[in-house]
């Protein structure tokens, strides 16, 4: 019996740009986090939210696109193929800029986003073992993995 094949989110173009940007439709955020609040309270576009996963093929997963979204591969591709305004909940909001926030921090930490995947996928000693993909779903976990990538990209730990 042949293996099931997983899910992805294929035939999406590319969009080029940082993740947060892609994801916040170019609005400039800096270090806002009263904007970003009011986005999230919004809820994202879920067309910004498809825009940004297309920029890793790590993220076109189905299982990751699930966590992101909050809505099945399948699900997404017919939304976006209604063509219909949808838009995320908040807390699927926040989610989604914590894993477009965490794939932009490990893309500078790394300096390659193919490296960057690949540790987002691998279990860390200094995250007591866990995969930084899977902690980034929960708040507390998000802000470890956060924290961690900050230490490396300014030089704190080695």
């Amino acid at each position: 019996m042949p293996a099931a094949k997983t899910p992805r989110l294929t035939g999406l173009k590319k969009v080029e740009g940082k993740p947060v940007d892609i994801l916040v439709h170019g609005q400039n955020v800096g270090d806002d986090a009263t904007l970003i609040v009011e986005l999230t309270e919004q809820g994202f576009e879920l067309s910004d939210v498809v825009n940004m996963l297309s920029t890793s093929e790590l993220y076109q997963q189905g299982e990751m696109v699930k966590r992101i979204t909050g809505k099945s591969v399948r699900t997404v591709r017919r939304l976006m193929k209604e063509g219909l305004s949808v838009r995320l909940d908040p807390h699927q909001s926040v989610v989604a800029y914590q894993y477009a926030l965490v794939l932009q921090m490990a893309i500078r930490a790394f300096g390659r986003q193919s490296k960057a995947e690949e540790w987002l996928q691998q279990p860390t000693p200094y995250l007591n073992g866990y995969v930084p993909s899977e902690l980034t779903r929960h708040s507390l976990g998000f802000q470890m993995v956060e924290q961690y990538l900050g230490q490396i990209i300014y030089g704190v730990h080695q």
